[in-house]
């Protein structure tokens, strides 16, 4: 049987984590933790149990209200920390090229969010 989960996350990724940030180490550690603690909570609330997924498809789409230009390759490193988090939380066995493939999206929402969809291969 094919695994699948489907969290989202209030908000877009920390821009801490954009590739053109300057941030100190500090705060962006801060925010890493923080967003690897907001999906290991989002994960447990999904009643998520076994073994980690050793393959895996993963679909990440930032929800946005606004028609504002935004740089899909920064939102890719921006979310880093969720997949992390999936990682943290015994989703998925790790994130290497080895093991998850992605696909990056956007989609109209009523409030910013991250939608990340998991499913086993």
């Amino acid at each position: 049987m094919m695994r699948e989960l489907t969290i989202t996350v209030p908000g877009l990724p920390p821009k801490e984590w954009s590739p053109n940030a300057r941030t100190h180490w500090a705060p962006k550690a801060k925010v890493a933790v923080e967003a690897h603690s907001d999906v290991m909570a989002l994960v447990k609330e999904q009643g998520w149990s076994g073994d980690p997924m050793d393959a895996a498809r993963i679909s990440v789409s930032w929800g946005v209200k606004d028609k504002r230009r935004r740089d899909t390759d920064n939102f890719v490193g921006r979310t880093k920390p969720f997949i992390d988090g999936l990682v943290l939380a015994k989703v998925l066995v790790d994130d290497s090229r080895y093991n998850v493939s992605y696909e990056f999206q956007w989609h109209k929402a009523e409030q910013e969010e991250t939608v990340i969809t998991v499913k086993e291969q």
